[in-house]
């Protein structure tokens, strides 16, 4: 009994997700290793483009065919089986191509997290796609990133005010995650960066940003580069616009001190 309350329960969860899958988080892959985020505390749905024929041990998930009673193994349940932790994990579909994924495990009160289903799809698809929008492709990127400068909504992101001090890897350095911004396409954040030595200055380089590994972010803005060591020029505002599956706190700031001679 138990037992059939368990396939009825996925089919639920497949009749109410599936149908919205213009919603998941798409991922082009190619020959580079892909990064996803799943939550801790329940499954999250891989959808493949042909069926999956072999799957690389994975000892920190459990991967099944997402409906086990009529099974389509095109579409699988990745559920987390520790609270943290990650693998790196190799998909091989039936028409031979190699997908490798790092799956990340994450609390589900991360800000990115939106959505519990990636849509895995070759890369070939995409630069179709951005031969017939190249154009519009570009200036997507372009948009939020002009609309987080002047602090405007944009149309199927979602906006979250928020403050939450990342890692910043370097004495008197702090980092504060001030705003977010999640959509489909892009994951768009406002970092708050601050010097709190009041006697030396630091060089913010946002071309040598990278968010995570391997990089997600596509584009980076800072509205001042040298941090001083007063309260009127000691901040600057970091922005960054990246792909769906990044992760905010895996920031590497590129923060220097500056040696005067």
């Amino acid at each position: 009994m138990t037992k059939r309350i368990g396939y009825v329960a996925i089919a639920l969860f497949l009749t109410t997700i599936l149908p919205c899958a213009a919603f998941a988080r798409q991922v082009y892959y190619g020959s580079e290793t892909e990064s996803v985020s799943v939550a801790y505390g329940g499954p999250t749905i891989f959808r493949f483009n042909e069926p999956v024929k072999t799957i690389s041990q994975a000892t920190r998930f459990t991967i099944t065919p997402a409906d086990e009673e009529n099974p389509n193994y095109a579409v699988l349940s990745v559920t987390p089986r520790f609270s943290e932790g990650k693998d790196k994990v190799t998909f091989i579909l039936s028409d031979g191509a190699v997908i490798n994924i790092k799956i990340v495990t994450v609390t589900k009160a991360i800000p990115e997290r939106t959505d519990s289903f990636y849509d895995f799809k070759p890369k070939e698809s995409l630069l179709e796609s951005l031969d017939k929008h190249q154009d519009t492709a570009v200036l997507s990127e372009l948009d939020l990133m002009k609309a987080m400068i002047r602090g405007d909504a944009v149309t199927g992101y979602k906006t979250e005010p928020i403050s939450r001090l990342v890692n910043s890897g370097i004495a008197n350095i702090s980092a504060r995650l001030v705003r977010v911004y999640t959509g489909p396409k892009y994951n768009g954040y406002i970092f708050k960066v601050k010097n709190h030595d009041s006697k030396k200055e630091y060089l913010l380089s946002p071309q040598n940003l990278s968010l995570g590994q391997p990089n997600t972010a596509l584009l980076s803005q800072v509205d001042r580069q040298v941090l001083g060591t007063t309260e009127k020029d000691n901040f600057a505002y970091l922005r960054i616009v990246a792909k769906p599956t990044s992760i905010y706190y895996n920031v590497n700031l590129p923060v220097a001190p500056i040696i005067k001679k």
